[in-house]
């Protein structure tokens, strides 16, 4: 009778390690299918953040791009007023150049 409950105690173990076995086989294969599903997540996420990243990117660039035709526009506008102004009083003009420069020079000997 020791031999038989010997036995069977062997055959116990066996089966319950061919069950472990098949249990380990099954976590792996969840955990490979979990991996996998997380992978896709991440990659529509990133592609998610990458569309808005480049909305973003290009509101800002047509901003940017805006301010620097306005910015320019002004530019023009000083121009042609700085133009006309010295057209209308050139002596003005040549004295105000006259005053820079010497305000330049006194100011770049120091």
């Amino acid at each position: 009778m020791a031999t038989t409950s010997k036995t069977d105690k062997d055959a116990e173990a066996e089966a319950a390690s061919s069950a472990l076995g098949t249990e380990i086989a099954a976590l792996r294969a969840d955990l490979s299918e979990l991996a996998a599903h997380v992978a896709r997540i991440a990659k529509t996420r990133a592609s998610g953040l990458k569309s808005v990243a480049d909305a973003k990117s290009g509101n800002a660039l047509a901003t940017g791009e805006a301010t620097l035709q306005e910015i320019a526009g002004e530019l023009r506008s000083l121009e042609d007023e700085l133009a006309d102004a010295t057209r209308r009083r050139p002596l003005t003009a040549i004295g105000l150049a006259a005053l820079a420069g010497y305000l330049f020079g006194i100011l770049s000997r120091r």
